[in-house]
């Protein structure tokens, strides 16, 4: 074999591997857009800034494709993972408590103990975890 056999092979592995890397960015994007998009659909709306602030972002490490779906919101770990006596970990709050709402529809005092768990992301990872793989694998 010459050595100008090698440098082609080379560079067919260098072109493959690009191509590969691609497609799998490529279908990571895809994928999270979709899963992005379910967890939307799953958000509670009171009235839709949580929904607003669910986002994703895909990145490329020399050794990893990293794709992330997620929320801004500083209330979301509260409304996805529960709170109080329902924090899903158990490390909320075990007595209740009393908090004012200064205004809107729920204006005035309220005694509470915590509020359940709505997983939206989760829930939405899980029943469509069959769909995300088929989009990380190349199905449309």
């Amino acid at each position: 074999m010459s050595s100008e056999d090698n440098r082609n092979f080379v560079k067919s592995l260098e072109e493959a591997t690009y191509k590969q890397i691609t497609e799998v960015l490529k279908n990571t994007e895809k994928g999270c857009i979709f899963l992005e998009g379910e967890a939307k659909k799953n958000c509670p709306v009171d009235q839709g800034p949580l929904r607003a602030a669910m986002f994703h972002d895909v990145s490329l490490t020399p050794t990893e494709i990293i794709g992330t779906v997620a929320n801004s919101m500083e209330i979301a770990p509260y409304v996805h993972q529960g709170t109080g006596v329902y924090a899903v970990n158990g490390d909320g709050r075990k007595t209740p408590w009393k908090y004012e709402a200064k205004s809107g529809k729920y204006k005035g005092w309220h005694t509470t103990v915590g509020q359940r768990p709505k997983p939206f992301l989760e829930y939405s990872k899980i029943f469509n975890k069959d769909k995300i793989n088929k989009i990380l694998g190349g199905d449309k």
